[in-house]
């Protein structure tokens, strides 16, 4: 059953970004991308790092500085050297309504 709920407005959230917000106690990022906004759990896989502190972005990649784990900013895909699927980002449904980006916390999937 979805779970949307509201996050904050669609203009808030700049270009090459990484907003981190807490979504109904699920801790999040949002992401701007060129398909529109992706949400992913903040946490780096690796080691539970919060992406929203210690992420950066280059391009299309998201990089976890604690240990440069990469991953595409549009699928969650670890790209780092070996591929690991297991490593992907935690994705969750996102869209906007009325001009609010709203993210369904009961919706998440391993990309």
């Amino acid at each position: 059953m979805a779970d949307w709920r509201a996050v904050l407005p669609e203009s808030d959230l700049t270009a090459d970004g990484i907003h981190g917000a807490d979504v109904g106690g699920t801790r999040v990022i949002l992401m701007r991308v060129t398909s529109g906004v992706v949400a992913y759990r903040d946490a780096c896989p690796h080691e539970g790092f919060p992406l929203s502190e210690v992420g950066e972005r280059e391009g299309d990649l998201l990089i976890c500085s604690k240990h440069l784990w990469e991953f595409e900013c549009c699928t969650g895909r670890h790209v780092s050297r070996l591929e690991r699927p297991q490593c992907n980002l935690i994705h969750y449904p996102t869209r906007i309504e009325g001009g609010m980006i709203e993210v369904d916390v009961g919706g998440a999937a391993s990309t």
